[in-house]
């Protein structure tokens, strides 16, 4: 039995986590359609539908033992509740109503999909309230085993406005007593994994009561981790990020960013402390770069099919000797090829086979560039955000550029 143990402890490649899933699901009489597209990494079901597997992947992989299991199995519910009837009065969805928070890319996701399934975006609506400039609040079902997000808001049978429906949503989320636990001196955690514990971000009455020092601050690095700090305890806020850094790992990231109410409103928290920055600028530049990196697959994927040689670039993100500190995120800008560029720190603008002065390859920073050269970069309708080349820098372009250090 050594032998399996090993074997079975190993981490899988994403085609046999792939079919491993398939089987949970059917074992557990999920007898609808399942069609594996590897390429995409996720599952088509009946009408159009798809359930992704990377989140199911990550949250298995990143355990061990009897706790892979029950994360394989909370997947195979959600896929179970994904397919579930939803019901058709007001009476009976009230109390199941729930509101989430989800990062953009999640509803940019949707809409990519239906852009390479159908040619095009006309059947997306998303139905969503604004979360800062990278989160969206979502209403959802919650059922006993499972989430089931409401993308296109609530049904017209229940006759309930998204405003409406949202309110009911809120008062369901106020309804559970309040539940933090202190993690790290100074940081408090919500405590109630029911899979809305950063839809408590949303009530901010409730982190009021949190005993933090200050005000609190509040970040959303995944979506079962909401965490709490005071703006008066630099120490605690940066163990808060240190805490996003390890949750990351366990979880699909939400938001690098740090929150607080300001009357009434959430809004960014700049911090005072450079090395509390720095570190949260890290973190920003990793969920950056799993964004793009999941953006990147998608849009190769749409270029091929409809026959467009665009080069979509990759968001690069360096350090020097692991300190987030020195991070940075690049991009290469190649002469000669028509290129879709991730907002990045620097810019890799490459000639090939030049030999001048300015050199084969200037790396420059991207605030100095955008200014430059802003008639070359056309803004595109992505989340995250990309840019769209229109030509090349000419060599006195170039020359006024700095090079970046």
């Amino acid at each position: 039995m050594g032998f399996f143990d090993s074997f079975f402890r190993r981490k899988p490649t994403q085609d046999q986590f792939a079919k491993l899933f398939v089987n949970a699901a059917r074992q557990q009489g999920f007898d609808a359609e399942l069609q594996y597209k590897a390429d995409e990494f996720r599952l088509l079901l009946a009408e159009g539908s798809f359930f992704n597997l990377h989140n199911a992947y990550h949250a298995y992989c990143g355990n061990k033992g009897a706790e892979r299991e029950r994360a394989l199995q909370r997947y195979v519910c959600a896929l179970a509740s994904s397919t579930q009837g939803t019901p058709q009065q007001a009476s009976e969805v009230r109390p199941l109503l729930r509101a989430i928070i989800r990062n953009r890319s999640a509803i940019e996701d949707v809409r990519l999909h239906h852009i390479r399934a159908e040619g095009n975006d006309d059947a997306h609506h998303p139905s969503y309230l604004p979360f800062g400039d990278d989160c969206a609040v979502l209403l959802a079902l919650d059922h006993p085993d499972a989430i089931s997000t409401l993308t296109n808001g609530p049904e017209a049978a229940w006759k309930l406005t998204f405003d409406q429906a949202l309110a009911i949503a809120m008062d369901n989320l106020r309804d559970e007593p309040d539940n933090f636990a202190e993690l790290a001196t100074g940081v408090y955690g919500g405590a109630w994994a029911d899979g809305y514990d950063i839809s408590r971000a949303l009530l901010p009455d409730m982190l009021e009561r949190v005993p933090v020092r200050g005000r609190p601050v509040f970040m959303m690095p995944t979506r079962d981790a909401l965490l709490v700090a005071g703006d008066n305890d630099d120490e605690g806020l940066l163990k808060m990020v240190e805490l996003c850094h390890l949750a990351i790992q366990h979880g699909r990231m939400i938001s690098p960013h740090m929150y607080h109410y300001e009357d009434k409103t959430a809004s960014r928290y700049q911090p005072r402390d450079a090395a509390l920055a720095h570190r949260l600028a890290h973190l920003a530049r990793v969920l950056a770069k799993s964004e793009y990196d999941a953006q990147k697959e998608a849009l190769d994927h749409i270029h091929e099919e409809q026959g467009k040689d665009i080069f979509v670039a990759s968001y690069n993100l360096f350090t020097q000797n692991e300190d987030p500190g020195t991070s940075f995120s690049l991009a290469s800008w190649t002469r000669g090829v028509d290129t879709s560029l991730p907002r990045v720190d620097r810019l890799a603008l490459v000639r090939p086979d030049a030999a001048d002065d300015i050199g084969e390859v200037r790396v420059v920073s991207w605030e100095q560039a955008a200014h430059l050269l802003e008639p070359l970069l056309a803004p595109e309708n992505y989340y995250p955000i990309r840019y769209r080349t229109l030509g090349f820098p000419e060599d006195a372009q170039l020359a006024q550029l700095d090079e970046a250090t």
